[in-house]
């Protein structure tokens, strides 16, 4: 059953097609396609590793020490679910999945609880050009009388800047058609009927998310352009 655009918020984590994602602005004009393919991730000892918790005691509980020296802690009930404390006291409630630790979390320590390896990072500085018009001058004849006799004469047109029909964003994230306007996402699929082309080592394969009445004859032209693309440039990993 598909989530509630309600219940998905910024900042916190789901399953999306196999992989663990943390919701940001950007996914939100893409939510009511995505949400299809999300889950909410259940309450498992290694994700609760992952967000920076540890075993307590021989209870099969978990604590997480905070840099105040409050304590947070959870505990499994009969029903499969969570119980939550904070310095030892019991907050009556029951938790199943880790989006929910994240949202109490924020509440009582207006906080953003994070999965290890994935702090903040500083932008980067990336560098922007604004292309110039062209200009294209033919002669036409020649002044016969005046200042400018026996010069020249001219017809100059400004030629706007010539687009691509396909521009790809920095981070090998999207794929944008510039005509009958299309957006694909950039995936790496693991079963072998949804791979357009391999490489660098990798499988690549393109999830339209937005454009009406774009056929798979688009998305593989589109994904051969992007391999043509990426092999005619400098593809790095940070």
């Amino acid at each position: 059953m598909p989530l509630e655009l309600e219940h998905i918020k910024e900042g916190l984590y789901y399953r999306y097609k196999g992989h663990i994602i943390r919701i940001e602005e950007v996914h939100y004009p893409f939510l009511p396609a995505m949400r299809h393919a999300m889950e909410a991730i259940p309450i498992e000892n290694n994700e609760l590793f992952m967000l920076g918790f540890e075993t307590w005691n021989r209870s099969g509980e978990f604590i997480r020490h905070l840099a105040d020296g409050r304590e947070f802690g959870l505990k499994r009930t009969q029903n499969t679910g969570w119980t939550v404390w904070i310095n030892g006291v019991d907050i009556k409630t029951e938790l199943h999945y880790i989006h929910e630790i994240q949202e109490i979390w924020l509440v009582l320590f207006k906080d953003v609880l994070r999965r290890r390896g994935d702090q903040p990072r500083p932008a980067l500085k990336l560098m922007y050009y604004l292309m110039p018009n062209t200009t294209a001058s033919v002669k036409i004849g020649i002044y016969e009388t005046g200042r400018y006799s026996g010069k020249a004469r001219k017809y100059n047109e400004i030629l706007p800047y010539q687009q691509q029909l396909y521009y790809l964003t920095w981070d090998c994230t999207f794929l944008f058609r510039n005509i009958s306007f299309a957006i694909w996402l950039i995936v790496e699929p693991t079963a072998p009927e949804q791979v357009l082309f391999e490489f660098q080592g990798r499988s690549w394969g393109l999830e339209l998310v937005a454009g009406r009445g774009t056929s798979d004859k688009d998305t593989r032209a589109a994904a051969k352009w992007l391999h043509h693309h990426l092999a005619e440039n400098v593809l790095k990993e940070l």
